[in-house]
């Protein structure tokens, strides 16, 4: 066969499946009319065609409320009945043409929106001809296309923002791994800000002459790449505080492991990194030494303050590091700082006078109900008094 001969063959083979998948999908709704499968005892029809023929249960069903759908949609099964349109284009037209608004003015809509999503559909692939479904009625309609739109729209905009997820955890390999969902603005907006990071001229810029060069397009790892760098430049100090301090993470390392690039650091969450990464890291974050008593930082701010400053809040999360209450890990950076002594009854504003307690336990130890009792490991216990 010549070329001209095999691309030819291969356009008619798509357009004979297409009329074969149009055959089967109308079988399959007559199947369903004389209950087929109900007389062998399955659950349905579309149970009984998916074991008859070894399909996955899910997608039998789905071809099945296709092949109904199809019946009520005449002009749809005779496009894909031709191989004019493809079953994934007939599943667009007629989800959408089977979601609008029963009370429309004018009875004739969803036949003018099938004639049109069929004419755009032989220009159009599935994915293109979805998005302009959504907005159809604003094209035969626009009375009152536009006014359903916008009523769709921020329904969906809303849905979209109070169903939002994230998941992230350690991998325990050095990585984290997460998934999420979030509205199409938000994730509009993380993707233009990665790609500013993974452009080909930032990283031309960024690279080493030793490097292999930038690809054109970014790929996957690549905008892993943008998303680590995306992290390392947000301002902390602009972020929303947490546990009284400024979003930041907390590494520590012996000094002398700093200078000589070797060792490794940890994180407050007691996850280690290296130590060149830390420097890394230094040479464009500011350095508070986690030292007591150092000029660089006034850790013991005595009766001057009534809250913790952040200096002493970054302290105690490195020498307490969860809450202090027996048998409780809340973590530090959602603790509330708390005085032993009473600041109203005269306690200091120091390191001395501090400890951490998760926002229970700190209730607790204001609750005149129950009595606390510090030990020497510096643990608090309560029970109830008599």
């Amino acid at each position: 066969m010549s070329d001209t001969e095999v691309s030819s063959a291969l356009l008619e083979a798509t357009r004979l499946r297409a009329q074969v998948e149009a055959l089967e999908l109308r079988l399959a709704a007559e199947a369903e009319r004389r209950a087929v499968g109900d007389k062998v005892g399955a659950t349905d029809t579309a149970s009984w065609w998916g074991h008859e023929t070894r399909q996955d249960r899910p997608a039998a069903k789905r071809r099945m409320r296709l092949a109904e759908s199809l019946d009520r949609h005449a002009p749809t099964a005779s496009a894909l009945a031709e191989g004019a349109i493809s079953v994934d284009h007939a599943r667009v037209i007629t989800e959408c043409v089977d979601k609008l608004p029963d009370d429309l003015p004018d009875p004739t809509i969803p036949e003018r929106a099938e004639k049109h999503l069929l004419n755009e559909a032989l220009d159009r692939d599935p994915k293109s001809l979805a998005i302009l479904a959504k907005h159809v009625l604003t094209v035969v309609a626009p009375e009152i296309g536009e006014e359903h739109d916008a009523r769709a729209l921020e329904r969906e905009e809303r849905e979209a923002r109070a169903t939002a997820w994230l998941t992230m955890c350690p991998d325990g390999r050095g990585s984290y791994r997460g998934k999420f969902a979030i509205p199409t603005l938000h994730g509009e907006m993380l993707r233009k800000m990665l790609l500013a990071f993974a452009a080909p001229k930032h990283q031309a810029a960024a690279k080493n002459e030793s490097e292999p060069e930038v690809e054109r397009r970014p790929s996957p790892d690549g905008m892993g790449d943008a998303f680590c760098e995306l992290l390392e430049r947000l301002p902390a100090d602009k972020l929303p505080q947490l546990g009284g301090l400024n979003a930041s993470v907390v590494v520590l390392i012996d000094y002398t492991d700093l200078e000589s690039d070797v060792g490794r650091a940890t994180l407050e969450s007691g996850e280690p990194i290296s130590a060149s990464m830390t420097r890394r890291m230094a040479c464009e974050a500011g350095l508070i030494p986690a030292v007591l008593g150092r000029t660089s930082e006034l850790l013991d701010l005595g009766r001057t303050a009534r809250l913790f400053s952040g200096a002493q809040r970054r302290g105690l999360a490195i020498t307490q590091k969860t809450c202090t209450a027996v048998g409780c890990d809340w973590p530090a950076h959602l603790c509330h700082a708390h005085h032993d002594e009473s600041w109203l009854s005269g306690g200091k504003t120091n390191m001395d006078n501090a400890r951490l307690l998760c926002p229970r336990h700190h209730a607790r130890i204001h609750d005149p109900r129950f009595e606390a009792t510090i030990h020497p490991d510096n643990q608090v216990t309560f029970h109830l008094r008599t």
